[in-house]
């Protein structure tokens, strides 16, 4: 009943009541002051919200530059950079350190948007792996089949003109994990594997001869270095 009685208070706020509702509502709260003092509680007032919004956009600095795949998958890459720009430009506002200059932070940053609802929808097609292997110019099919992972899809995003390719899973609780690459083409290094945390999530770099991935889970609880061992077998 009070939700019921909530949501006609709200339509009286937003004006959403014709003339006859509003003045018989209107009369039926002002009799009650137990009423008027849950109208008030509803009534918050935004005024201030537009330009917050405002003085953030004003003081971000540019987006990375997307690489500009086909199709519908450039709509999924300009949707996803706008997200980007708003979930960093909540991440990094508190940040001691300002504007992050590593494309790892940025997509560990943009992870923090995933929910499990996020990855809901059934896998079309290949999930986008020939178009993402296509942009980067290596074949990214293994990466699809992970153990112990779910494989949702693949996108394409972007890193100062580069392809920055983002594999996303369910892992066996349901949660959002992904795997981000990147060309990394600095001549024979091996192998090397190093973890740190970045925005709370847990993150581990794996670089081989010509790629550099980042694979980030939703808390240090889970062993990105086992998974990224797992990874590099499959590559």
């Amino acid at each position: 009943m009070t939700d019921n009685l909530d949501a006609r208070w709200v339509a009286l706020l937003d004006g959403a009541l014709s003339a006859a509702e509003t003045e018989a509502l209107r009369a039926d709260i002002a009799s009650d002051p137990a009423k008027q003092a849950r109208l008030d509680a509803l009534d918050v007032d935004l005024s201030g919200l537009s330009q917050a919004g405002t003085d953030l956009l004003a003081s971000a600095p540019p987006l990375p530059n997307a690489v500009a795949p086909r199709g519908s998958v450039v709509q999924l890459a300009i949707a996803a950079s706008v997200a980007l720009a708003l979930v960093l430009g909540g991440v990094l506002l508190g940040s001691r350190s300002g504007w992050a200059e590593d494309w790892r932070d940025f997509a560990a940053a943009y992870h923090l948007l995933y929910q499990p609802e996020t990855l809901a929808a059934p896998v079309q097609g290949d999930g986008g792996v020939a178009l993402v292997s296509e942009a980067i110019g290596q074949d990214l099919s293994a990466l699809a089949d992970v153990e112990g992972l779910d494989f949702r899809r693949a996108q394409i995003l972007g890193w100062n003109d580069q392809a920055l390719i983002q594999f996303a899973y369910l892992d066996a609780s349901g949660r959002p994990v992904a795997v981000c690459v990147m060309a990394f083409d600095v001549g024979p290094v091996g192998l090397a594997m190093s973890s740190v945390e970045r925005h709370g999530l847990a993150t581990t770099t794996l670089n081989n001869d010509s790629l550099q991935i980042l694979v980030i889970a939703p808390d240090a609880a889970t062993d990105t270095e086992a998974l990224s061992a797992r990874i590099a077998a499959r590559l």
